[in-house]
């Protein structure tokens, strides 16, 4: 690591409104007086709460919000920026958590979005196509195809775009939000050696992660923040897992996953022979009444596409569905959701939330039908029902009218539940139902999963953290290659030796 290049003094950002603007009269702070500084070469991780501040610290940064006070210094001179691009032009880039493509736009055009090459006074494609598979490659990145389209990638490979987006503009700084939030392990391993090369190159890297296993391995200095406030900073030498729990959230968190539910004999979903692609083995599946059955395996081994042929938004090529007993041919998500199934989806801002709406009108969104028999909204029992889901969800915010993209990752996961606990599901299908919150989060998010089960829900919940899987899950599935490639029935033989033995190969 090298001199420092980066200084963040006292900076404090009362709670804003959707454009970034100060609520008027709020004393209310997000982040109050946080100091952040950033070396030559380093990788600083962030931790802390969903709802800490990290990200709009980043945003701050990153030129996205202004600061209301403090100051920032950017090689030894006054850091202030009017947006994004001219933070860019300073040499600093973010990857967002939440992902910000063209889904209408290809992988290229994606990558100059905003800086377009010129020629003759038109758009030079033919360089821009050129231009990325030169990045593309460099970064490692070959089997990519820059024609492709953004909405024809898997949410792993759209993380992969955002990052050789970013990695492009050869920023001196740059900001990760979660970046493996969405990747296998093949590209986790491959994007920490990508950082390794950059710190040797001497960029710095601001890295937010809730995965403690990967900030031991690229970090070199962790602060923590806690209620919009910077709590500490230590080399990670100094890591120690139980203290940075309790720094993140002023306590000890123990008994992570209690469970508590009873599973009955009442199978409520019943799959035989089921492929979910020609060229994919039939695999048989069962959950019942008040059960938690896991669903595990690598990033691409067909589990979504799996839980989406239950729910009717992935095509089912042979074998049969049974729900509640009965034959359930031909589902939809209408279909499902009218009949008591609901899919909690991994990728909450594109399939799970509409987040330019408020809170109220998101919790109620999947059971308006059953909500309103006339069709007719009725505001008063609208706010009842949210009101009774932010209350039984611990939803923090400062009403049920607040915009959803204003909350925390955390708080917006419980948004997502929510939503579909108003609908009143039989079956309850969870994938990665705690991506991208941090530890306080997840172990509430875990009590309302063993809830949900407790109040005889059947749950089929899809992982790609082992610890979750095996804690949370009374049965759990291997899933290799598009297929069930183990059954695992009791607790004791539940390791992650022999889950990973199984999804590789």
């Amino acid at each position: 690591m090298g001199k420092t290049i980066l200084k963040m003094k006292d900076i404090t950002k009362y709670i804003f409104d959707e454009y970034g603007k100060a609520i008027r009269n709020s004393s209310v702070k997000i982040l109050d007086q946080v100091n952040f500084d950033l070396q030559e070469g380093e990788v600083h991780v962030i931790v802390g709460e969903n709802g800490a501040g990290k990200s709009t610290l980043m945003k701050v940064l990153g030129g996205i919000i202004p600061a209301d006070e403090g100051t920032v210094t950017l090689h030894d001179e006054i850091y202030t920026v009017k947006g994004p691009k001219e933070a860019r032009e300073k040499g600093i880039a973010f990857i967002h958590q939440e992902l910000n493509l063209c889904l209408n736009l290809d992988i290229a055009h994606n990558i100059f979005l905003g800086r377009e090459p010129v020629k003759n006074g038109l758009v030079d494609h033919k360089k821009i196509y050129k231009k990325s598979r030169e990045y593309l490659d460099s970064f490692g990145y070959g089997d990519i195809d820059p024609r492709t389209m953004i909405r024809d990638l898997s949410t792993a490979r759209q993380q992969v775009v955002e990052i050789v987006k970013a990695m492009s503009y050869r920023s001196k700084i740059i900001i990760m939000d979660e970046p493996t939030a969405s990747l296998t392990k093949k590209e986790i391993d491959h994007l920490f050696t990508l950082i390794k090369q950059l710190k040797s190159e001497g960029i710095s890297i601001i890295y937010i992660s809730h995965r403690f296993d990967e900030l031991m391995e690229i970090g070199d200095r962790i602060t923590v923040l806690r209620d919009g406030k910077s709590i500490t900073t230590m080399s990670m030498e100094h890591f120690d897992y139980d203290q940075i729990v309790k720094l993140m959230v002023g306590r000890m968190i123990e008994n992570m996953f209690q469970c508590n539910h009873q599973v009955s004999d009442e199978e409520i979903l019943k799959v035989e022979g089921l492929q979910i692609s020609p060229r994919t083995d039939p695999m048989d599946l069962t959950v019942k009444k008040g059960e938690i059955v896991g669903l595990g395996g690598l990033v691409g081994s067909g589990r979504s596409e799996l839980a989406k042929s239950i729910f009717g938004a992935h095509p089912v090529y042979s074998g049969r569905i049974y729900y509640k007993g009965k034959e359930y041919t031909n589902p939809s998500p209408v279909q499902s959701i009218e009949t008591g199934i609901a899919y909690l989806s991994e990728d909450r801002k594109y399939d799970g939330l509409i987040t330019d709406k408020v809170i109220k009108e998101n919790i109620t969104l999947a059971s308006l039908p059953q909500l309103f028999k006339s069709h007719i909204i009725n505001t008063k029992m609208e706010r009842q029902v949210a009101a009774a889901g932010i209350r039984e969800l611990n939803v923090i915010c400062r009403s049920m009218d607040q915009l959803v993209s204003t909350l925390s990752g955390g708080n917006q996961q419980k948004v997502l539940f929510s939503k579909w606990l108003t609908s009143k599901p039989d079956l309850l299908i969870l994938d990665e139902p705690t991506r991208g919150i941090d530890v306080n989060a997840k172990a509430e998010i875990y009590q309302i999963i063993d809830n949900i089960a407790k109040n005889g829900v059947a749950v089929l919940m899809i992982s790609s953290e082992l610890p979750e899987l095996i804690g949370m899950s009374d049965r759990i599935y291997v899933m290799r290659k598009g297929s069930i490639s183990l059954e695992i029935t009791q607790k004791e033989l539940m390791t992650q030796e022999t889950i990973l033995q199984n999804t590789l190969g």
